[in-house]
């Protein structure tokens, strides 16, 4: 593992918000701060458990498991429970019913690992009316005819899609969609506005034509994949 990896605190204790924690390590414990007992990442709410939960290296990608805890661990919106679960990059962590919320990195490994799919894929016939989705083969299909998206478009496309009906932050398609301006720096979020980021949603609408209208705005928040009970 490398400095790609790490996790970005989202929402904790307030001197550690958007602070990173690098995996140097084989094994991470999170959990309450105690006089007996410190985790490697600790916080101070309440709700979270003394051991809540363990992030630990499954060969060369990184695992999370919940340790009993309380209130419980999810990822991406769905409970774990103490058997691991593999993190992918970008996976949201939310620990007590999000008294705490984690992301995780791992770039360099992104290109090399399959993608386990968090939300059902549509299995409709690609040549049928509609919008078809495959984020395996990263293949959109508009009324039966292939959608050529390219760059960011297909990156912002994807993200909100596999996180669909959870809205996404602007810092975190900030940090998702533009990971390269952070090579080289010491910053958290990469150096790009607002108005960039409008500009690729509103490019995005404009190549998915009427479905355009599932890219939701959070106002003051940031972006959200609006989609149907399956699918």
């Amino acid at each position: 593992m490398d400095d790609s990896v790490y996790i970005l605190i989202k929402k904790g204790d307030p001197d550690q918000l958007h602070k990173r924690k690098f995996m140097t390590k084989d094994s991470y414990t999170i959990g309450r701060k105690g006089t007996q007992f410190q985790p490697d990442i600790p916080f101070s709410s309440l709700y979270v458990s003394r051991k809540h939960a363990v992030l630990q290296k499954m060969g060369d990608q990184f695992a999370i498991a919940d340790l009993h805890s309380k209130h419980g661990t999810e990822v991406n919106g769905t409970a774990i429970h103490d058997t691991p679960h593999l993190l992918r990059h970008g996976d949201h962590i939310s620990l007590a019913k999000g008294a705490v919320e984690l992301i995780f990195f791992a770039e360099a490994n992104e290109l090399d690992a399959t993608r386990e799919f968090s939300i059902p894929i549509s299995t409709t016939s690609p040549d049928l009316p509609g919008l078809v989705i495959n984020l395996e083969r990263r293949e959109i299909r508009l009324d039966g005819k292939r959608l050529h998206l390219t760059g960011k478009d297909m990156d912002l496309l994807m993200l909100l899609y596999q996180r669909a009906n959870q809205a996404v932050s602007y810092e975190e398609i900030m940090v998702l969609i533009w990971p390269e301006r952070l090579l080289g720096t010491e910053k958290i979020i990469p150096d790009v506005g607002r108005a960039e980021i409008n500009a690729l949603v509103y490019r995005l609408r404009k190549r998915l034509g009427r479905y355009g209208e599932k890219v939701t705005t959070i106002p003051r928040y940031g972006y959200m994949w609006e989609m149907e009970e399956g699918g």
